[in-house]
């Protein structure tokens, strides 16, 4: 990773972007968790398409389905030796249940990473007293708590739950000093039938028609889905209004080039929303995007990471973003990535060969927590993404294409 700071004050709370970014956060998350195929990801669903034919729009709905997943309502992790104590703890997204409440062993596996290396937190196993594993526990690598969904492969019978970063190093503490620990967990977790809910798709022409033969569409996305446990102001119902908002710009002065917007769901779900894009797309649909750029969690504060692919493209999306915020976040300190991380929307497009790019203001001791909620710092970082997003938009060239990049 490359760090830079860049410089300019954030706008005041009186500002009258902010101050619509802030009103249009809290009607979303009005309409509860947006965990994909349950009725407050659909009711979200339905408030943004009111919102953008609202404003002569034309929406098209991409249904998603899923197998589907509940958290259930009891997600219990005690420790009972060497001192009693209940550790905070989540069911890891298509966690299976424990039947009733279990009590075993814990032993370290190690490392373990998530959304490919994108996170790598550590794993614990917990075994009855016949050796069977009974449970899994995943302590997180910064902050509390919070739910993921599980890597490809994990047994689906069997219990995980997701502690916090603390918590996780308390247990290998004692594991390291010799010490055995036993632990009680129960939880309800599983299997429902498939899980539902439709993809966004809102397509601009561009003010002059498009007219220009070396340029094509550029694809701007945000998952407007959450965990079951959050009504996810920052992740991402802060990317959804940024979308929303430069919605309701293009749609009364048209962009500078072609534009698709995709509100995509299931994101949370290893990006099912996206994948499904993908696979309905044509090699031709694929061709006719210039680059892809993913607004994923817009949180407090200054700290924003920029992931793109190919190299050649991450180079140019680094250098206009820090052009931009030269002259309007002189506060700004920029980390990039590259290749980027394999966890969000843009990593199908990078999959298949598409130039891609990736933007959050990381607030990651807001993710996945139920306090993840509307506040004027996230609305100030909405109010100064949606002119940046413009004016990539209207400056960034079509990248050239390189092969996708395969499995290294």
């Amino acid at each position: 990773m490359t760090s830079t700071r860049a410089s300019s004050a954030s706008a005041p709370d009186t500002d009258p972007d902010v101050a619509r970014a802030y009103d249009d956060l809290v009607a979303l998350v009005q309409h509860g968790p947006r965990f994909h195929g349950t009725p407050g990801i659909a009711a979200a669903a339905d408030w943004l398409e009111g919102r953008l034919t609202a404003v002569g729009l034309s929406v098209d709905r991409q249904s998603v389905a899923l197998p589907g997943w509940q958290p259930g309502t009891v997600h219990r992790l005690v420790v009972r030796s060497p001192i009693e104590r209940e550790l905070p703890a989540w069911p890891m997204l298509w966690s299976g249940s424990t039947d009733g409440a279990v009590r075993g062993t814990v032993e370290s596996v190690g490392p373990q990473g998530l959304w490919g290396d994108s996170m790598v937190w550590r794993k614990f196993v917990v075994r009855d007293d016949a050796g069977r594993p009974v449970a899994y526990l995943h302590a997180r690598d910064g902050g509390p708590a919070a739910p993921q969904p599980l890597p490809a492969g994990s047994d689906l019978d069997v219990a995980h739950l997701a502690i916090g970063r603390l918590d996780g190093l308390q247990l290998t503490e004692w594991l390291d000093d010799g010490r055995p620990v036993v632990v009680e967990a129960e939880v309800d977790s599983g299997p429902v039938d498939a899980a539902v809910s439709d993809n966004l798709i809102v397509d601009l022409a561009a003010a002059d028609g498009g007219s220009d033969p070396a340029r094509g569409t550029v694809l701007l996305c945000a998952h407007y889905d959450t965990f079951f446990n959050t009504v996810g102001a920052y992740d991402n119902g802060s990317g959804t209004i940024a979308l929303l908002e430069l919605a309701e710009r293009w749609a009364a002065k048209a962009p500078a080039v072609p534009v698709r917007l995709v509100f995509f769901t299931a994101e949370e779900w290893h990006l099912g929303g996206s994948r499904h894009h993908l696979d309905a797309a044509s090699a031709a649909d694929l061709e006719a995007i210039d680059y892809v750029l993913n607004i994923d969690g817009l949180g407090r504060g200054s700290f924003v990471e920029a992931f793109a692919g190919p190299e050649a493209f991450s180079t140019a999306f680094r250098d206009a973003l820090m052009a931009y915020a030269a002259g309007t976040r002189p506060d700004l300190e920029l980390v990039t990535r590259f290749p980027p991380t394999v966890g969000t929307d843009d990593a199908s497009f990078h999959r298949a060969g598409v130039p891609s790019a990736f933007l959050t203001f990381n607030d990651l001791h807001r993710l996945h927590q139920p306090d993840d909620e509307p506040n004027l710092g996230i609305a100030a970082n909405i109010a100064w993404t949606v002119p940046l997003a413009e004016h990539l938009v209207a400056t960034l060239p079509r990248p050239t294409r390189v092969a996708p990049p395969g499995i290294l």
